[in-house]
């Protein structure tokens, strides 16, 4: 009787299916009150129908939050982290809480850690001798010019086991690499990764660049991106504007206060041939002094 008793949703009684349904430590839900829960959450097998109803009251009041909510700044492509420095409060462009214009709101106090991921597709290297074979000039094999490829003025880099070498000085820290291959690899993703205290939502992950592919712009652009999201996270940490605003892109500009001077406005071909000559970096804005990767001297 047990396996075949039909089961029903405790929040709105409906018939649930056994392949969408949502199971808790006390019952079920459908799955159209399934997609009421925020996309975000987890865990809810563990979870009580009195949560669940208790977290359906605080998305409800999250839709006041987000209805007053006043951006102040965004980092990312496509705006992927958003703040309103005035209200202390930020949110994550992504998921079905943030296309159905209710995503989840977050006080600054929030915000426990931070970091960014690598990830990695495993290069093919035919004569084992550590140089994939794109870039590699030598067949060992043969005792020959390999006739693979050489590829190193071109494509990105490639790594060991320490991809590591790639990232540029200044976004280092912010990078958990956990990768322990041996085989040579290329960095083919990056991901962002945070903590936030929150009685429904534990952990959130979103891609910053889910496919890099092997030209190097494509490589700096995602560091670009990534360095952008720990910048605007670190202020989120520290609670503090004070005098420094953020651009769309989410790099530092003093706010035009007291004696300084308004910044001026974005000419394109102020950075058209602005390139950074080490590393490769091109800023989207109006280029800084010194490249935010290597430092090298950029005007």
């Amino acid at each position: 009787m047990g396996l075949f008793e039909k089961k029903y949703c405790d929040l709105c009684g409906e018939k649930v299916n056994a392949l969408t349904r949502q199971k808790l430590s006390d019952g079920y839900l459908c799955s159209d009150c399934k997609h009421k829960l925020s996309s975000l959450s987890s865990g809810w097998k563990n979870r009580t129908i009195a949560d669940v109803k208790t977290h359906l009251e605080q998305r409800e009041q999250n839709r006041q939050k987000y209805s007053a909510f006043v951006q102040s700044a965004s980092a990312g492509t496509n705006e992927k982290l958003v703040v309103d420095f005035n209200n202390r409060k930020f949110y994550f462009t992504i998921g079905r809480d943030f296309k159905n214009s209710n995503p989840e709101i977050f006080d600054f106090s929030q915000l426990q850690d931070f970091w960014l991921e690598l990830g990695y597709t495993t290069l093919q290297d035919s004569d084992r001798d550590g140089i994939p074979d794109e870039y590699d000039r030598y067949d060992n094999r043969q005792g020959r010019n390999s006739g693979f490829g050489s590829q190193f003025d071109t494509t990105n880099s490639f790594s060991g086991q320490n991809g590591m070498l790639d990232v540029p000085l200044a976004l280092q820290p912010y990078v958990r690499d956990t990768n322990t291959s041996s085989s040579p690899q290329r960095i083919s993703s990056l991901k962002a990764k945070f903590i936030v205290n929150h009685p429904f939502i534990t952990d959130i992950s979103m891609y910053v660049d889910s496919s890099i592919g092997t030209v190097r712009n494509e490589l700096m652009r995602a560091f670009d991106d990534g360095m952008q999201l720990m910048r605007l996270c670190e202020q989120i940490r520290n609670g503090m504007q004070n005098n420094m605003g953020y651009q769309q892109n989410g790099m530092p500009v003093q706010s035009n206060t007291g004696n300084q001077q308004p910044q001026q406005p974005f000419n394109p071909q102020n950075s058209a041939a602005i390139v950074c000559p080490a590393c490769g970096y091109k800023p989207d804005g109006n280029p800084p002094k010194f490249c935010p990767f290597c430092g090298t001297t950029m005007t």
